[in-house]
């Protein structure tokens, strides 16, 4: 009896690693802790004789006379300061993998000289060491994980990962960049689109913008309760992200000071199920001032000050522009992922904590990714839109198999039928239901009246 007791509860873990950094912080942390959940702890002296049951004792360095289970080392963990441009091997007994999730999860290749960039300065993943491995198409670092957890609980590990498995969850998340696409402008704004479409000959556009400001057409972008309907039928909470940023060649949204922006972002906020988040500006990125006046427009509108946040354009400097939102008090940052594909950029699809490469440090931010964006798809893969959820299938079957969070990224205007996105009516609702094959989401009461 006592043996099957042992047998059905996990042991702790306890972790002898001279000469400790930052790194070794980092890469534990994001294996033990953000992937398996494990109960652990650095132990500062050696494993005695006669060892406890419920521990397990492990070595990462120590010597071949260490008590425990040997972990083999790379050396990488204790190079603070120093840029790797390939990473450390992750296949065959001597393959140490908590350097190589560090390796990929601190983005060190996007720290290396030379490394590419596009017109936004975001790095670019083509050619990349990550990508020609394959390592974007799952979420490698997790992987590498369950093989640190197989090795370390041994006959425990199968029903650990079936707790594991069992945690799997889709999150669809948001980006409003224009709330509506005719309301909230402003007497100037709307004076100047009008003449635009005069000039150009679009007298249906004008037409149906004086239709809408005076309230007798809903507008186009206004997609928030078909949103919602689609989420609460699946059991979905839905995280909304707004832009709040001074008008400017890629900040075109509505103006902070709009009633129409606010009375949206409170009456989103009101409902139990889903989150009203920050969306920074393009200009925001490199301008920590500009940042601080977006952050404060939030907290006008909404009382409270945002928690969670993501780069309009995904831009971002990956030290600077993380260190401004640490310093506003941002405890999540919802920017990682790749605009030119679909995938897993830190090789992570469940939430770690920032490693600041830069200044050696573990931090108290966030880093929530995403694996899909639907301008992706439309702007820079060219994907058919009936083709889309067998993408998002695809990468929901990858982060099933190791228990993680799918967070898909879309956009309040591709939900409208409208435009460059006129194909793309059913394809939101296809999409959620790809994402959550093989799961089974508990009905839930409908929405029987708009925001």
């Amino acid at each position: 009896m006592e043996a099957n007791v042992l047998m059905s509860v996990t042991p702790t873990i306890h972790v002898f690693a001279p000469g400790r950094t930052a790194r070794h912080e980092a890469a534990f942390t994001w294996v033990l802790s953000s992937v398996l959940d494990l109960d652990w702890t650095w132990a500062e002296q050696e494993a005695a004789e006669g060892l406890d049951k419920a521990v397990i004792h492990c070595h990462y360095g120590g010597g071949i006379d260490a008590k425990g289970m040997a972990l083999p080392v790379d050396g990488l963990l204790s190079e603070v300061g120093q840029r790797r441009a390939e990473p450390p091997k992750v296949d065959g007994p001597d393959a140490d993998l908590f350097a190589a999730v560090f390796w990929m999860a601190s983005r060190m290749e996007e720290h290396l000289p030379g490394a590419l960039r596009d017109d936004h300065g975001r790095f670019d993943p083509s050619g990349s060491i990550a990508e020609r491995k394959g390592w974007l198409d799952v979420p490698i670092c997790e992987h590498w994980a369950f093989r640190v957890g197989e090795r370390l609980l041994g006959v425990h590990w199968p029903a650990h990962r079936e707790k594991l498995l069992a945690r799997f969850k889709v999150v669809p998340t948001i980006d409003v960049d224009s709330a509506y696409a005719f309301r909230g402008k402003g007497g100037i704004r709307t004076m100047g689109a009008l003449v635009r479409d005069l000039a150009k000959g679009r007298f249906s556009n004008v037409a149906r913008r004086m239709r809408v400001i005076l309230k007798q057409d809903s507008d186009p972008y206004d997609t928030y309760f078909r949103a919602q309907k689609w989420h609460r039928d699946r059991d979905l909470q839905a995280q909304w992200f707004f832009l709040l940023a001074a008008f400017g060649s890629h900040d075109k949204g509505l103006p902070p000071s709009s009633p129409e922006l606010g009375t949206l972002m409170r009456s989103m906020e009101k409902a139990p199920d889903q989150e009203v988040h920050w969306h920074p500006g393009y200009a925001s990125a490199s301008d920590a001032q500009a940042l601080q006046r977006e952050f404060d427009a939030f907290k006008r509108i909404l009382g409270r000050a945002p928690l969670a946040s993501r780069q309009h354009y995904l831009k971002m400097d990956p030290t600077a522009t993380r260190r401004f939102l640490l310093a506003l008090g941002i405890r999540e940052d919802h920017t990682e992922g790749h605009a030119v594909r679909t995938g897993f950029r830190g090789g992570f699809s469940r939430s770690r904590p920032w490693y600041d490469l830069e200044a050696e440090s573990l931090t108290d931010l966030a880093l929530c990714p995403f694996a899909a964006m639907d301008a992706t798809y439309l702007r820079y893969l060219g994907t058919a839109p009936e083709a889309v959820p067998d993408s998002i299938r695809t990468l929901s079957d990858a982060v099933q198999s190791v228990g993680g969070t799918l967070r898909l990224l879309w956009h309040n205007e591709s939900l409208a039928p409208e435009g460059q996105w006129a194909a793309w009516g059913n394809v939101y609702p296809a999409v959620l239901d790809a994402a959550l094959e093989g799961t089974t989401p508990l009905p839930v009461p409908l929405l029987t009246e708009p925001l």
